[in-house]
Order: structure tokens, then C-alpha cells, then sequence
């Protein structure tokens, strides 16, 4: 049986604003418990990414479907 996210887009996008390109890993980490609010699916995924810079949200948005993907999420069902 597929897992199904709990997390929304609109959990992804509040997540993501602000970040400034390239960013690391690390950073988009701590922007997101800096700012508070985000939601703890967000933040899992977010810390399950691979460790490298990235250059854009696009780039970011990948990463996550990659991760989701990786824990047997169907294409029609990410967030991102």
C-alpha cells in the first residue's frame, strides 16, 4: 500500500519562502525551524535531502519529490 504525505503545497511554499539561491542543506534546515511554523512532514523530508547546494526552488522541489519517491509516495500523490 502507497504511503500517503499529509503535508499540503501550500506547507511546501511557506516552507520555501525566503530561501535565497544557492542555498545548502543545512540552511534550508535552519531557515525552516527559524521560522517557525513549518509544518513536521515538511521538516522531516526537508532533512532527509541530500547534502549539496541548490540552485533554485525547482531544484529544491525535485529533491523533495526524489525523497517522497524514495519512501514509496506515487507521483500523483506529492506535494510538490
Amino acid at each position: 500500500m502507497p504511503v500517503t504525505p499529509h503535508a499540503t503545497k501550500q506547507d511546501y511554499e511557506l516552507a520555501f519562502k525566503g530561501f535565497h539561491y544557492p542555498i545548502s542543506k543545512a540552511a534550508i534546515i535552519n531557515m525552516g525551524r527559524d521560522k517557525g511554523g513549518v509544518d513536521r512532514e515538511v521538516a522531516r523530508v526537508l532533512a532527509d535531502l541530500p547534502d549539496r547546494r541548490y540552485k533554485n526552488v525547482d531544484d529544491v522541489k525535485e529533491a523533495v519529490r526524489a525523497v517522497y519517491r524514495s519512501k514509496g509516495v506515487e507521483d500523483e500523490s506529492l506535494p510538490v
